[in-house]
């Protein structure tokens, strides 16, 4: 019988996956924890008020049509004269 004394033990592929594995889910289970973990000293309530009220009787907003653009050139050819035309 070989003495085993003062030799390291190699490590195969598949133990190495093992510990990956128990690695990734130890990290897995903390990000679940800190995800879900409730913490009330951080939450404050600023304050509880009734919805505002809406007012069905104005009109709606204006829709502005917009021409058709064929491609991204047309776009930037189109911007670009709009932008030239805005004042300073």
């Amino acid at each position: 019988m070989a003495k085993l004394v003062g030799k390291i033990p190699r490590k195969g592929g598949k133990a190495l996956e093992m510990a990956m594995r128990d690695t990734l889910d130890g990290l897995y289970d903390s990000a679940s924890y800190f995800g879900f973990h409730s913490s009330p000293q951080t939450i404050q309530i600023l304050s509880i008020e009734s919805p505002k009220p809406v007012n069905f009787d104005q009109p709606p907003a204006q829709v502005l049509r917009v021409q058709k653009i064929q491609d991204v050139t047309d776009y930037l050819i189109q911007r670009e004269l709009h932008l030239e035309r805005l004042p300073l």
